[in-house]
């Protein structure tokens, strides 16, 4: 429930909201003052749609060409005639041309019978169905009825696009030249998402209805859609999009968004959490809201901000996180706080007097405490200051000395779904944590997917240990058994090859090895016009997701790996190539591999079987194994990869490369080669006594330290023990922005363009990862930055030469790439041309775990082919930095002008960079 206090200086207009209320998670709430019945606008969308297509191209594709492909510009589609044919090898003949096909209320089944599916497929396999078509229609939106209380003011539009990579609003007529604003869309359908509000490109008609135009990226992706053989029963692929628009008729100024709100389970009175993390979903509509204060009449409890001045863009979407401290048992189920907002104008530093207090009631689930075993419960934890949750299951005997299991979650499943949870037995003295993965698909367990994985079950370790009730439920071992299914037993891969010494074994069932592997790059649109350096430096950013590239690391690990003899999903093959690379490595190696004939993807007992069981047991019983006397440790990016055996890779030599070290171990020696490899460290306390060390045949002298553990650097060509780790740079891919445990903060210059860019890059994190960001000027952040004061979150910056911030960290900490007024220079080349666009890492001014990263362009069309390289998901090759052109709209990645990693001082780094000179 809402309501505004009596100090409240503003006017809240409400007004009823009719079809778009469902998208807004109806009933939002109602204000208990005064309010306004407004007239309403509509809109209406034509349910007859224009098809172009197919063309080919890989999985993620869409990042690089154009989402308009393949129009060269929106003037092609304005000036379109009457047939208009375009080359597609997809087709017979060779060309394509536009058809049409019949939505129904928002559903739109995309299907191109008239091409060769089936003779493409017999050669390409599922390379030839991934494809794109550019879709288009349009809509009206039709202003309220003439009389008083009319809405004046522009409104919003709610877009809910499912299973789209990119739609864009265009008016009518279509102006000449004009650049369109790409949204993203929801394409993995991912439930519980923040509402997408856009402004429309301009203002509607009071008088009569406004025809505006929207034109859609559809790509098909088999991990999306499946086969169609088996999803729709026929060789036709077939994409089902849903696209919904509606107008947000709201005048209220913070809406709740209860769907993004984090809340534990409360067992016995009290919030199964660590730090009492909560989590409330809000949206601030036209001005800039920041939190001053919470209240809660909650008995036993006191409420905290997690982050101070909390703080909401007009239009944004963000949850705010709070720490619940409790003195008593709270018994009730629900939580009612007040949340104190104070408006800062149209200016996000401006601050006046109008203060609004708005009441949230949050629903709580009272639990009792386990006692038989089985019973599943969410818990919450901050992930630095961002409120995440997990599942977990208990065991049906406590017993502190068990270790637990780490679940992991297949693509598209919810960590709460019943039917998640309940595919694993209850132990019997061991927890099973099933973490988010920031979301149902989240980043495919990796870089953030991952950190929200091991703070889920660090986070519950500390719970049940901060708990006087559950002390004796805890859980001692910090390490962990894998057990994962489809994406999420690629993610056991992933988990054991980079953390060895953090798992006791692994069980991945029906597990790929890499995107790149699960459906072939081979009908790359791109590939065609991009010289192989390039093409090299692109893929090497796919390296550190190549789970077949650390199974080094497994050496020592127990493993089951379960695969469907009849797996249409994802093929059997990819579990056995899988365990004959690891044998290569090591021929005796503890794994197995079980082959289910003639067994789908998933049946009910793949992770429940009694040999499962049997593993499971057998495994943590004898979780305490002898190192062996001979194994290699595989690291890329070494802020992703744990340590094996006590040694770990603190930092490589060259940037995007492999580093490996080899051990050896006889009568208490240990001699290491290795590759590619500037610092490494050593826990001698996982080895007991040891006499000499030798690292590529030099004998190093070193002198057993109280921490017992020892940090080598290679120095001039020799190596030797540092007192303490050296500073080491970040290294890339770009991806590695996203793998922060604090929120993002989006640094603006002060337009509406940049405002609304950042918005929309809000919006994409929170989305698909969770992650949340704060949006500041870059006058306020360089404030902050001259007085001392900016944190350690990571920053994306936008814009060129016209953001303080910005030139000030390349003033400070001078990068290869200098801005200019309209473009940048780098290494002497000028890149002034329009449609021209940027996106580089450089080190965080202040913190050296933490990163920033620009994006700038030349002018409106190149920011935007920037934006769309910002990480999302994987299997979008990235690097360090990056510069794209106009090309790029119709040859993909042949269109770019460089690409390339920075040395380990983030210099010029000649072998990994490549630019078209």
């Amino acid at each position: 429930m809402l309501f505004v206090s009596p100090t409240t200086t503003a006017l809240i207009a409400y007004c009823a909201v009719s079809a778009s209320a469902s998208l807004i998670q109806s009933p939002i709430g109602h204000y208990h003052a005064d309010k306004v019945e407004l007239a309403t606008w509509t809109v209406r969308l034509n349910e007859t749609w224009d098809v172009l297509g197919p063309f080919p191209q890989h999985a993620r594709e869409q990042h690089f060409v154009s989402p308009l492909y393949p129009l060269s510009s929106l003037n092609a589609w304005a000036n379109r005639s009457t047939p208009t044919t375009y080359l597609s090898s997809l087709a017979r003949g060779g060309t394509v041309e536009w058809s049409h096909i019949a939505g129904h209320d928002g559903y739109l089944k995309v299907s191109l019978p008239d091409i060769p599916w089936e003779t493409l497929r017999k050669t390409e396999g599922w390379a030839a169905l991934q494809h794109h078509a550019l879709l288009h229609s349009t809509f009206t939106m039709t202003p309220p009825s003439s009389g008083t209380g009319i809405n004046t003011s522009t409104p919003l539009l709610v877009a809910d696009v499912r299973q789209a990579s990119f739609f864009a609003i265009v008016p009518e007529p279509i102006p000449t030249d004009f650049t369109p604003t790409w949204h993203n869309g929801n394409i993995y359908n991912l439930l519980n998402s923040p509402i997408q509000l856009l402004p429309l490109p301009s203002s509607p008609s009071l008088e009569s209805p406004t025809l505006y135009h929207i034109f859609v990226s559809g790509d098909y992706e088999v991990r999306l859609f499946g086969d169609p053989e088996d999803v729709e029963n026929q060789k036709i692929p077939v994409q089902r999009l849903e696209m919904r628009l509606d107008v947000l008729q709201e005048e209220r100024l913070i809406a709740p968004q209860s769907q993004l709100d984090i809340v534990p389970d409360f067992v016995d009175g009290w919030a199964l959490s660590n730090d009492g993390a909560l989590g409330i979903g809000m949206m601030a509509l036209r001005s800039w809201w920041t939190v001053i204060g919470v209240e809660s009449a909650t008995p036993g409890a006191q409420l905290e901000i997690m982050e101070p001045r909390f703080r909401l863009a007009p239009l944004q979407t963000r949850v705010l996180p709070l720490r619940l401290r409790q003195t008593a048992r709270y018994r009730s189920h629900s939580i009612s706080i007040s949340v104190i907002f104070q408006r800062n104008g149209s200016h996000p530093i401006e601050i006046n007097d109008d203060t609004m207090i708005v009441n949230f009631t949050i629903p709580v689930a009272q639990k009792q405490r386990w006692d038989k075993g089985g019973e599943t419960y969410k818990a919450t934890y901050h992930l630095e200051s961002t409120p995440s949750y997990f599942m977990v299951k208990a065991p049906r005997h406590c017993n502190p000395d068990s270790a637990a299991l780490l679940a992991l979650h297949g693509a598209g499943v919810e960590a709460e779904s019943t039917f998640w949870t309940g595919s694993i037995r209850a132990q019997n003295s061991s927890w099973i944590i099933f973490p988010t993965g920031r979301t149902s698909w989240g980043f495919d367990w990796h870089g953030p997917s991952s950190v929200d994985a091991w703070g889920a079950f660090d986070a519950f370790r500390e719970t049940l240990a901060g708990q006087r009730e559950w002390k004796h439920c805890s859980i001692d071992d910090p390490r962990v058994l894998l057990i994962g299914h489809s994406n999420g037993g690629q993610g056991v891969w992933y988990h054991a090859s980079r953390f060895p010494d953090r798992t006791i074994a692994a069980v991945a069932a029906a597990a790929y090895i890499k995107s790149q592997q699960y459906v072939p790059l081979s009908l790359s649109h791109g590939a065609h016009f991009t010289d192989i350096r390039l093409r090299m430096i692109l893929e090497s950013s796919l390296q550190p997701d190549d789970n077949d590239l650390f199974l080094s690391n497994l050496g020592s690990t127990p493993i089951l790996a379960i695969h469907g003899g009849g797996d249409r999903n994802v093929p059997t093959w990819h579990t056995r190539e899988l365990m004959s690379t690891l044998r290569s490595w090591y021929p005796n190696a503890d794994a197995r591999y079980q082959e289910v004939d003639d067994a789908p993807h998933w049946w009910d007992t793949v992770l429940s079987s009694n040999s499962v069981q049997d593993f499971i047991d057998n495994t943590l019983i004898r979780r305490h194994s002898k190192y062996p006397s001979d194994f290699t440790l595989t690291a890329l990016v070494p802020e992703e990869n744990g340590s094996m055996h006590g040694f770990q890779i603190v930092e490589i030599a060259r940037t995007g490369a492999l580093a490996r070290l080899r051990v050896r171990y006889s009568s208490n020696t240990i001699a290491v080669s290795t590759v590619n490899t500037r610092q490494f460290s050593l826990d001698l306390g996982k080895w007991g006594k040891i006499s000499s060390i030798t690292i590529d045949m030099q004998e190093v002298s070193f002198i057993r330290s109280p921490l017992s553990t020892l940090w080598f650097t290679r120095d001039k060509g020799s190596w030797r023990i540092l007192e303490w780790p050296q500073r080491v740079r970040i290294s890339g891919p770009m991806n590695r922005i996203l793998a922060t445990s604090q929120s993002l903060t989006i640094v603006t210059p002060q337009s509406d363009f940049y405002l609304h860019s950042a918005l929309r890059i809000a919006h994409n994190l929170l989305s698909y990862l969770r992650i949340d960001s704060r949006i500041v000027s870059d006058e306020e952040a360089f404030q902050l930055f001259r007085q001392g004061l900016l944190d350690c979150s990571n920053l994306v910056i936008l814009g060129g030469a016209d953001n303080l911030i910005g030139q000030a960290i390349l003033a400070e900490f001078p990068s290869v790439i200098k801005f200019i007024e309209g473009g940048w220079v780098i290494r002497g080349q000028r890149f002034d041309e329009p449609g021209q666009g940027i996106v580089f890492l450089h080190p965080h001014p202040i913190c050296s775990t933490s990163l920033a990263l620009f994006v700038s362009g030349t002018d409106i069309s190149g920011f935007e082919r920037a934006l769309r390289f910002i990480p999302l998901r994987t299997g979008v090759g990235v690097p360090e930095w990056i510069i794209t052109s106009n090309a790029a709209d119709l040859m993909g990645t042949g269109g770019l002008l460089g690409a390339g990693y920075w040395g380990p001082d983030w210099e010029w780094n000649e072998s990994l960079s490549w630019l078209a000179v």
